[in-house]
């Protein structure tokens, strides 16, 4: 096994190899040192938007140059290479939004790759490929990655015990059985820089004797954590859990001065996340949105599908999802007993009620935006869904454009976008495992749930690299006490 000093170097160099890396241990890092050092463009794919936009700033901090790399994820790769050659891929679906469709699209990647006919297109414009996050590939992205490496030297980077994505009728890929096989166990990151750069390591040993305990199939003991991390108990009633965890998010902003904070909460609920979001909205706290984000979308239609009336109800109601302030059922009885010629709510909404006038008569884009920017700048509005905001204020700009037929397939062209550019996350964020993966904080609250698994456990507990807090309902929990993995849909695979 090469030392963490020759990794980048090994990496760079190697025909087909793997390297294991604990989480901490300078994966992007090396990653970023070994493009450096490539003398031709490299490929580098990874899983997750956030993966994309934590691979794009370190190389934008070490002033890579970025005709020197190509960033992009599998699935991105795959849908926008073989749409390029619809024919020799035979791709079925541009524009995928079932895990069908999008297994459709690594059939048609690797279908393009076996027909040889875009060889020398892809030997012209890379030396070489690295893919990052490779424990979280399934089988069908396996094959296309081994595919690639038939023309590409190419090193994949990974860490078996981060494998938290589990799909429905899919197989992950196997280490032993797909991966060692397939690309050579080159070397081993070992070293904790996240938290011996921070200078913290008390909390790089506490990490890796959880690391070596799950690894041998024991359970986790809080109990014997270091003093940077503290442990909050969470009572048998469910219905108490939000105003202890909501406390602890305010006792945090005391340590403001220790920089960011992210809220890894409940994996399974998109609501609830949202719900602990909005408690905090007016302190700045802001949910992380998977990038399939169901309620942007399921808002999209409802506004396509409605006209007058109902179709401002349908953009109020997304808005009430969003922001803080936006007294929905007050100002649509208003509207309504304004659509009848009295004056309810005159004092209260009379400035917004021209612009809630222009979405009944016309329901045009432009007239959509400056509602929602009006509702945005009101008193008291808080936006606790940025993200959503923002998304849909670009898809409605898009539509405006008149590049797009429908709202919900501008908002399909804008998360896509998203994909590559990368995006920028609060001070104080909430999230889920799936969310957060792949990305450090400087501190971290973990709120414990029934269905985390181990491998969860310690994704979440290797986010901070300065102060945790753990709440949960005992300090320690054994193997069996955990939930298998659930199935998640490809939006949060993509988030």
């Amino acid at each position: 096994m090469a030392d963490d000093e020759d990794i980048a170097r090994l990496a760079a160099g190697v025909r087909r190899g793997s390297i294991v890396a604990a989480a901490g241990c300078g994966k992007t890092e090396q990653i970023a040192r070994a493009v450096a050092i490539c003398e031709k463009r490299r490929l580098i794919l990874t899983h997750t938007h956030a993966g994309v936009d934590a691979l794009t700033r370190r190389l934008k901090k070490h002033r890579i140059s970025s005709d020197k790399y190509r960033i992009d994820t599998i699935a991105g790769w795959c849908l926008r290479f073989a749409a390029s050659f619809p024919q020799r891929s035979g791709i079925l679906a541009t524009v995928p939004t079932t895990i069908a469709e999008w297994d459709a699209v690594y059939l048609a990647g690797a279908r393009l790759l076996d027909s040889g006919a875009v060889d020398g297109v892809l030997i012209a414009s890379y030396g070489g490929c690295f893919v990052d996050e490779y424990q979280d590939c399934t089988r069908s992205q396996h094959q296309v990655v081994s595919r690639l490496a038939n023309l590409l030297p190419t090193c994949v980077f990974g860490d078996p015990l981060q494998a938290i994505f589990d799909f429905r009728n899919q197989q992950p890929v196997d280490w032993d059985a797909d991966v060692f096989p397939t690309f050579v166990r080159s070397a081993e990151l070992l070293t904790p820089w996240r938290w011996k750069n921070a200078d913290n390591g008390k909390l790089a040993e506490w990490l890796g004797d959880i690391r070596t305990a799950l690894q041998q199939n024991n359970g986790i003991d809080l109990s014997s954590r270091p003093k940077c991390v503290t442990w909050t108990a969470l009572p048998a009633d469910p219905t108490r859990h939000q105003a202890i965890i909501v406390g602890q998010c305010l006792d945090a902003m005391s340590e403001n001065d220790l920089g960011n904070l992210i809220v890894i909460a409940d994996s399974t609920s998109e609501n609830r996340r949202s719900s602990l979001a909005q408690k905090l909205a007016k302190q700045g706290f802001a949910n992380i949105e998977a990038i399939g984000c169901k309620t942007l979308h399921s808002a999209a239609t409802s506004i396509d599908n409605s006209n007058g009336q109902a179709r401002l109800k349908a953009l109020l109601g997304f808005v009430s999802k969003y922001t803080t302030g936006a007294d929905r059922a007050e100002l649509e009885k208003a509207i309504d007993a304004r659509q009848k010629g009295r004056r309810l709510g005159q004092a209260k909404f009379g400035s917004l009620f021209p612009l809630a006038d222009a979405v009944i008569s016309n329901g045009g884009e432009l007239a959509m935006l400056a509602f929602l920017q009006a509702m945005h700048d009101r008193p008291g509005s808080y936006l606790y869904r940025r993200e959503m905001f923002f998304a849909m204020q670009s898809a409605l700009q898009t539509k405006a454009a008149g590049r797009l037929p429908t709202l919900s397939a501008s908002v399909w062209e804008v998360q896509n976008r998203i994909r590559h550019a990368g995006r920028r996350l609060a001070n104080r964020s909430i999230g889920s495992t799936l969310l957060v993966k792949g990305l450090e904080f400087d501190r971290a609250i973990v709120v414990a749930a029934e269905t985390m698994t181990p491998k969860d456990w310690y994704v979440a507990l290797t986010r901070a690299t300065t102060r945790l807090r753990v709440i949960s309902t005992s300090e320690r929990f054994s193997q069996t006490d955990t939930q298998p993995s659930r199935a998640v849909g490809h939006e949060d695979r993509e988030a």
